[in-house]
């Protein structure tokens, strides 16, 4: 036996009105809204070997609305390819490969403030 809820129902009743309407009706999920987004939304190039100041969610794009394909452990090491945003900024994400620990040779997005950034002593 299956139950209908008012929420199927309705919309249920909405696609039978859209495709006798002739209109096409598409679905969307979240995942594929918020697809992987490689580096090619980058804006400024850096490349930096380094690492990352605490336990950090590798995304799949440049902010939070990207899914995480991972965690890296604080001091992970990466290679900081590039940005989107100013490295100045505090609103910028970085694209980075992972070169030591569980997610190594994976590529994704981290928070600009989480990357370490050497300082040059003079």
């Amino acid at each position: 036996m299956e139950l209908h809820t008012p929420a199927r129902l309705a919309a249920s009743g909405l696609l039978a009105v859209s495709v006798a309407a002739g209109m096409t009706v598409t679905a969307t999920s979240t995942a594929s809204a918020a697809s992987s987004v490689g580096r090619k939304a980058c804006t400024e190039s850096v490349g930096l070997a380094t690492t990352v100041s605490t336990t950090v969610k590798l995304r799949t794009g440049p902010g939070t609305k990207y899914l995480a394909k991972g965690q890296l452990a604080k001091n992970t090491r990466v290679y900081w390819s590039c940005n989107r945003g100013s490295t100045g900024s505090g609103k910028s994400w970085g694209y980075v490969l992972v070169k030591a620990g569980p997610n190594k040779g994976k590529s994704g997005w981290v928070y600009r403030t989480y990357i370490n950034t050497p300082m040059n002593l003079d």
